[in-house]
């Protein structure tokens, strides 16, 4: 990527907001979290590929932060039962990208998310109680959440409907996203310096294989500062939303952002 397309006015005012935002989702409003992604990939146009990897060390430092909150309230049996499906999505993403345009994991990424989340609300509107301990269900959602988090940083969505389904109270909804995030994101590092390896190995364009390199952690200095911030923010926020209301507020702020997702990449063709 051109330096001075990292360092223009525009790529530097979107790139703080969408970095704030992402301090705001780890912290305290997870259901901002996909948006913020989407924001930082229209900083970078014609190089979405790219910032969705660049934006993943930017994630971490996130992840950091919402850990140190609120790692007691993790739930080690949810993410143990989650580990093997989000291991094979992880590849099967991997595979994917290697292969997959520009152009086209917005559609796929939206389409998933919006599927999997109006599933979670029927699920609850008919009270499919027993789905939520199914299987089936698990490994759907661990390898759905796997796959869309490599190909977009999407997985926030299938996360929420997740862990909802599982009846988590707002503060081990917190404690187990976070731990579940920090571990997705620092697996991704070396599947996305592969993909973009493989993808130049296999015949793409050196600028349009670029899923991760070097000047992905420059993002990350460069933006730290307004990610801190959202963090500070985000715990505030996090204290104020009562418990009541915590889940169906992210699951309807996921919604939102996947449904514009999904809108968006129609409207690009």
């Amino acid at each position: 990527m051109p330096l001075d397309l990292l360092f223009s006015p525009f790529t530097l005012l979107v790139g703080s907001i969408a970095a704030f935002l992402i301090g705001l989702a780890k912290t305290g409003t997870p259901g901002v979290g996909l948006f913020a992604c989407l924001l930082m990939i229209s900083a970078f146009p014609n190089h979405e590929m790219f910032a969705s990897g660049a934006v993943v060390p930017l994630l971490i430092l996130g992840d950091l932060a919402a850990v140190y909150f609120y790692r007691k309230e993790c739930d080690p049996r949810l993410l143990k039962k989650l580990a093997p499906p989000v291991v094979i999505g992880l590849l099967l993403g991997t595979i994917v990208l290697c292969f997959m345009k520009n152009s086209q994991f917005r559609l796929t990424v939206g389409a998933l998310a919006v599927s999997i989340l109006v599933f979670e609300f029927v699920r609850q509107r008919l009270g499919w109680t027993k789905v939520a301990t199914n299987l089936p269900f698990r490994w759907f959602c661990g390898v759905l959440a796997g796959t869309t988090t490599i190909l977009g940083n999407a997985a926030g969505a299938v996360s929420a409907a997740y862990f909802s389904s599982q009846g988590l109270d707002k503060k081990r909804f917190m404690g187990t996203n976070a731990v579940f995030f920090f571990l997705v994101n620092v697996a991704k590092i070396p599947l996305m310096f592969a993909a973009t390896f493989i993808k130049e190995e296999i015949g793409f364009e050196k600028e349009s294989a670029q899923v991760m390199n070097e000047t992905s952690f420059l993002l990350t200095s460069i933006f730290a500062l307004p990610l801190i911030f959202g963090g500070i923010v985000g715990r505030k926020l996090y204290r104020a939303i009562p418990e009541k209301i915590f889940v169906p507020f992210i699951l309807t702020l996921n919604f939102i952002t996947a449904l514009y997702l999904l809108i968006s990449a129609f409207s690009s063709k």
